[in-house]
């Protein structure tokens, strides 16, 4: 278990209430456990401990790879505020007077024990995200493997969701005035839906707004067919390989490629066409790619930059 001092904000550890001063301090972050969308409304509004649940401890973090790992504590039953007894803290100055006759002060700090509930949910806790930090500053992370240690806490390995390619800046200049505001909400949903939605929902996500671009850019160009915005992404498809002089679903122009990759990855969220293609559900890497290819498609109708 871990206790923190709420006025120096050193971090200790013990087996029990008895224990020693961690050096270097380690990051100490306020964590949810996303499983499914409610989840996201139990995000914190404050960054104050006082009011976590849930907290992660992190041992290695590396900025290239975004990989971080660490161990998870929770608070449990009883007071959040219990009485340790510890050596003294190397950042600290000797306080003799206040040390008992073995050696050990003894301070109120916020305690937490090791959240033992993960490997217990494996594999499926692996589909989860955790997200680090408050309502106004989360990082979402996806989580990779879960491992008990020596010491009975469970060690995660995480891996950034964030690292997820960003949609392109946009050229709000070069979107029709009449179609700015469905095309911005469409797209503002799937950036939001960048860091929370499951692979499949991104997926959908993705699909749907470039159904929604396809359809005001093919207005645009003053060639689209009749009742455009009632098609769907094949007929779609087919109208803009046509606009494109390239009518051979053979041989698509490279925006036509990207966009039968949209419409070909919808059908793989659907466990009847899995069965049916023996195709397997799409990953996060897969959910990463159809991103991009939303991302090129912008750029070649020079929506974006």
């Amino acid at each position: 278990m871990i206790g923190i001092d709420s006025n120096t904000w050193l971090v200790y550890e013990g087996v029990s209430n008895y224990g020693h001063g961690v050096w270097p301090t380690p990051v100490v972050s306020i964590a949810t456990l996303i499983t499914s969308d409610t989840d996201w409304d139990k995000l914190p509004s404050s960054p104050h401990l006082d009011k976590a649940k849930l907290i992660f401890r992190e041992d290695s973090f590396d900025p290239v790879t975004r990989i971080r790992r660490g161990r998870l504590y929770e608070w449990g039953d009883g007071s959040l505020q219990q009485t340790w007894y510890f050596t003294p803290h190397p950042a600290e100055p000797m306080d003799r007077d206040h040390m008992t006759m073995d050696g050990r002060l003894n301070r109120t700090l916020w305690t937490y024990r090791p959240a033992q509930s993960f490997s217990s949910l494996f594999p499926n806790i692996l589909r989860g995200q955790l997200v680090l930090g408050t309502q106004s500053a989360p990082t979402v992370w996806q989580v990779v493997s879960v491992e008990t240690v020596a010491s009975g806490e469970e060690l995660l390995t995480l891996r950034a969701r964030s690292s997820f390619g960003a949609l392109p800046e946009l050229i709000k200049d070069h979107i029709p005035e009449r179609a700015k505001t469905e095309v911005l909400a469409t797209l503002a949903h799937v950036a939001d839906g960048a860091f929370r939605s499951s692979p499949v929902s991104l997926v959908d996500l993705c699909r749907a707004a470039v159904t929604v671009v396809l359809a005001h850019w093919l207005e645009s160009t003053g060639e689209a067919p009749d009742k455009i915005h009632y098609l769907d992404l094949g007929a779609l498809l087919k109208a803009f390989e046509k606009q494109q002089g390239n009518p051979d679903a053979n041989s698509p122009s490279a925006a036509g490629s990207a966009i039968r990759l949209l419409q070909r990855f919808h059908s793989r969220g659907k466990p009847n066409e899995q069965k049916r293609y023996n195709t397997r559900p799409p990953t996060e890497e897969d959910a990463q790619l159809v991103l991009s290819a939303l991302g090129f498609l912008l750029r070649e109708i020079a929506w974006a930059r």
